[in-house]
């Protein structure tokens, strides 16, 4: 991995051009709202890409009758599909967005003016909704805070991500081998070429349904021991390369069993269990323990009601 990346010297100014590139897949019911907000921004990007990755339904003429350019693959994935976009312009900085989330009007220019010479990466806080409104928002950790997060879970979200094209391609891009968890690997794999800024305010609205990948924990898992060994544990050996490890797993674990607690899925208090297993200090994450406890309560009331 080079890591001797020069940006630009240059910090954000008019006439500076931003491509959106939105990766679809059967999402002709979402694409109305999603490019409404793109198109409602108060710094208008050069152009918007969507790339139909293999849709079975009308994605591709949507997105074009909508005004954005609708390019069409072969299914291979969102990771593929993002690629693909970003190889597709010439442009210097890319908004990522999925089909399913949103805008609000000033994410980009407020993006736009945290920019700095040695920028790879701004990002947003985060709205998520679902059918019935609004479910949490959450601003965004600041970028010493990111940093640091970064070696044990992801706090960004792709459609919150502006990102500067040449390091991107430098890194590799996306990884087209794994279904989830790419942008986790290509957010540390960027942290090593530039800086990252972030704008606190939930500029980015995270669509959340049970459809979709990050509601199945088991895929997550898969993802992560594909890429703990070769990317976030990169440079450690010994010892902390075994910590940072166990650390990681536990950390993940957590995760599941909160992804599974909010699918309704059996496997809740498992998946609590085996992060408590994994890194049994009460020392790190202590909120683990009171995770468990819910999960231990949720799985007798169930009992109990059978």
């Amino acid at each position: 991995m080079p890591l001797d990346f020069k940006p630009s010297p240059i910090q954000w100014k008019p006439g500076m051009r931003i491509s959106v590139v939105i990766p679809a897949y059967n999402v002709a019911a979402f694409l109305p709202r999603c490019l409404k907000s793109v198109f409602a921004q108060t710094l208008p990007p050069d152009e918007v890409i969507v790339v139909d990755d293999g849709s079975t339904d009308n994605t591709a003429s949507v997105a074009a009758d909508l005004g954005a350019t609708a390019l069409s693959r072969r299914n291979g994935g969102i990771s593929a599909a993002r690629n693909q976009g970003i190889r597709e312009t010439s442009n210097e900085w890319i908004a990522l967005l999925d089909a399913d989330d949103l805008w609000a009007p000033e994410k980009l220019e407020r993006q736009a003016a945290r920019i700095r010479p040695d920028t790879v990466l701004v990002y947003t806080g985060v709205r998520m909704f679902d059918e019935h409104g609004t479910r949490a928002e959450k601003p965004a950790v600041n970028e010493a805070v990111a940093g640091k997060m970064l070696r044990y879970r992801n706090p960004i979200v792709p459609s919150s991500a502006l990102l500067r094209r040449e390091a991107v391609l430098l890194s590799g891009g996306f990884r087209e081998d794994i279904r989830a968890c790419e942008d986790w690997d290509m957010w540390v794999r960027l942290q090593r070429l530039g800086q990252f800024e972030a704008v606190s305010a939930p500029l980015t609205e995270y669509y959340v349904h049970p459809n979709s990948l990050s509601a199945e924990p088991k895929i997550m898992l898969r993802a992560l021991d594909q890429i703990i060994e070769t990317t976030l544990l990169a440079g450690l050996h010994g010892l902390d390369r075994w910590v940072w490890r166990q650390r990681i797993r536990a950390s993940q674990l957590g995760c599941a069993g909160l992804i599974a607690r909010e699918n309704g899925l059996d496997s809740e208090l498992d998946y609590m269990l085996q992060s408590l297993c994994a890194w049994p200090s009460p020392f790190w994450q202590p909120h683990r323990f009171a995770m468990f406890a819910v999960s231990a309560r949720n799985r007798l009331r169930r009992h109990e009601a059978a």
